[in-house]
């Protein structure tokens, strides 16, 4: 097996671990590991195909909890901001395309390590449901990453953990659903290009880190984990980010 199909196994098995987990990190996890190692098109296409996955059987698990009055109002946002983020994907050239990807990862994970701390409250309504949906879905489509700006909502609203992290799963299936799609219309090269065994490694690796993160999730706190999503997000998006301006000098 080639290393950079081993490579990306193994960013495909931390990514479902993290979701399961911390019901959420899929994309933030191996998305910029993904672009690193295919290219800033079709390696968030690939994110987007496993996170639906990932998502949609966590989902299975959870979906007594989802808050369905809250999810219309956010998937109605996630589905329009698909387009615009599709759009650019297809629009820039593979370095300012890492280097966007790059600088949203990074971006959105300070910035929801800020919120957190501000202590500030919004209120949950239809407009605020609807913006967070919208921004979430153009990073999606961009960059695979829909999962922080929902999590900064959540912050912000004092949205109760159980009900968001179950509500956030279809979210995520609908919000990257739709990315694919757009990104399909937009850019036909834009899918992955493997082969058939490395497509059947990657469902492999997704049952196992499902699998791996429910056993995991047993025996961790939630705070570790989600301390390592975030240190593993950084440094993927801190090596897009460089890859990207490297080959743009």
């Amino acid at each position: 097996m080639e290393p950079v199909v081993v490579l990306i196994l193994s960013a495909v098995f931390l990514g479902a671990v993290s979701q399961r987990v911390a019901g959420m990190g899929f994309g933030l996890v191996s998305g910029p590991f993904l672009v690193l190692l295919l290219d800033p098109f079709s390696g968030v296409v690939l994110v987007n195909i496993c996170g639906i996955v990932a998502s949609g059987t966590v989902f299975l698990r959870t979906w007594r909890e989802v808050e369905w009055s809250s999810l219309w109002k956010l998937t109605l946002g996630t589905v329009i901001g698909a387009i615009p983020g599709a759009l650019l994907a297809a629009a820039l050239p593979a370095p300012p395309l890492q280097i966007l990807i790059g600088v949203l990862i990074i971006a959105s994970l300070i910035s929801s390590m800020v919120i957190g701390r501000i202590g500030k409250t919004m209120p949950a309504n239809f407009t605020t449901q609807f913006t967070t949906g919208l921004l979430s879905g153009t990073m999606s489509a961009a960059a695979g990453t829909g999962g922080p700006a929902v999590s900064a909502y959540a912050v912000l609203t004092r949205w109760q953990q159980r009900a968001f992290a179950a509500t956030l799963q279809p979210f995520l299936m609908v919000g990257t659903t739709s990315a694919v799609i757009f990104k399909a219309i937009f850019d036909h090269s834009a899918w992955p290009q493997l082969q058939v065994q490395t497509w059947i490694g990657i469902a492999a690796m997704l049952v196992a880190g499902l699998i791996g993160g429910d056993w995991l999730s047993k025996r961790i706190e939630s705070s570790s984990a989600r301390i390592a999503m975030i240190v593993l997000a950084l440094g993927g998006g801190a090596a897009t980010l460089i890859k990207g301006l490297i080959h743009l000098w």
